[in-house]
């Protein structure tokens, strides 16, 4: 695979299919968001009180991470930092906390019940330290099973870096853990465990974002990959709603497992499959409505397409909207 930044990946996914549909709602699982950083001036965010911010206050400080992950999303067009899916609604409800740096069992199934009771169609849940054991509290395997039963869609990311491990033991349908690709499209620090417990992988390094005190940053971290999925798994939601499709999540997230590209290192050995660019986004939209998107396809990817799903020509185009 050739080098792609973090950087150009997040670049060339920005503005994609009009930004996102403000009916589509994204649900962000981390600490609280400083929303007062410029890139998030006219962004549909709501916070919502889950028992993290009910024991930590009103007052509590913003996190930099969460800051930097919602930014991704929907950082405004125009602004310091531009989202992937800028138009869609988001809700941010904290699971992590100055007071308990170690987000408990109990914690995240509240965030998801809060999350799913505002209508939340995808949710990411950020990187940091899990409790353990484990094996899932009744609590939380309740929740995931309202996840379920809603076709709702959870991003995480995958290893040591997420709690991709403890929802796949929640039993949960439509989880897609994340992983990061380096500057030379290698997994960022090394292969981690089991790669089939990686739903795809996609550039994560020096990707810049929100900070704190209205700054911007580069970060790279398999979280940035993840938040990434998220805004275009939102897209793809958008998608399917433009197309007359009613949005299913579930589709969503096969279809991003399905356009990811199977690599090698050069040593032969096998890597997570991978998006890297523009056209896995227009491959995964054609899988999901049965429409070839030609603007930004190749001949590979109309091989590809073609032989899965029979596809047929559209002069659809994504657009960036601003003037």
């Amino acid at each position: 695979m050739g080098s792609v930044s973090g950087s150009d990946f997040h670049q060339e996914l920005l503005f994609a299919f009009g930004g996102g549909d403000r009916n589509v709602t994204i649900a962000v699982l981390d600490g609280p968001v400083d929303r007062t950083h410029d890139c998030f001036v006219g962004a549909p965010l709501t916070p919502l009180h889950t028992a993290v911010m009910q024991r930590s206050g009103d007052d509590a400080p913003s996190s930099a991470q969460s800051t930097h992950l919602a930014s991704l999303i929907f950082g405004q067009p125009c602004r310091s930092v531009e989202g992937i899916a800028p138009m869609c609604r988001g809700l941010i409800a904290p699971i992590f906390g100055d007071s308990r740096p170690v987000c408990a069992q109990a914690d995240l199934a509240d965030a998801i019940t809060r999350a799913l009771d505002h209508g939340a169609q995808i949710l990411l849940i950020g990187a940091g330290s899990f409790e353990q054991p484990w094996y899932p509290s009744p609590a939380l395997a309740r929740a995931i099973a309202r996840c379920n039963i809603r076709n709702a869609m959870i991003v995480a990311s995958a290893g040591r870096y997420g709690c991709s491990t403890l929802l796949r033991r929640c039993g949960t349908l439509n989880l897609l853990p994340v992983t990061a690709l380096d500057g030379v499209g290698q997994p960022l620090g090394g292969n981690d465990g089991n790669l089939s417990d990686i739903g795809i992988a996609v550039p994560g390094s020096s990707v810049s974002g929100a900070a704190l005190e209205g700054r911007v940053v580069q970060r790279s971290h398999p979280n940035v990959a993840a938040a990434l999925v998220t805004g275009a798994a939102a897209l793809l939601l958008g998608v399917q709603r433009n197309a007359g499709l009613a949005p299913n999540p579930a589709a969503v997230a096969e279809a991003v497992r399905m356009t990811a590209t199977p690599q090698t290192s050069p040593s032969g050995s096998a890597l997570p499959p991978a998006w890297t660019g523009r056209k896995n986004l227009e491959a995964a939209a054609a899988y999901l409505t049965g429409r070839y998107e030609g603007a930004y396809a190749s001949g590979l990817f109309e091989a590809w397409y073609r032989a899965r799903a029979g596809a047929t020509r559209s002069d659809h185009a994504a657009f960036r909207p601003r003037a």
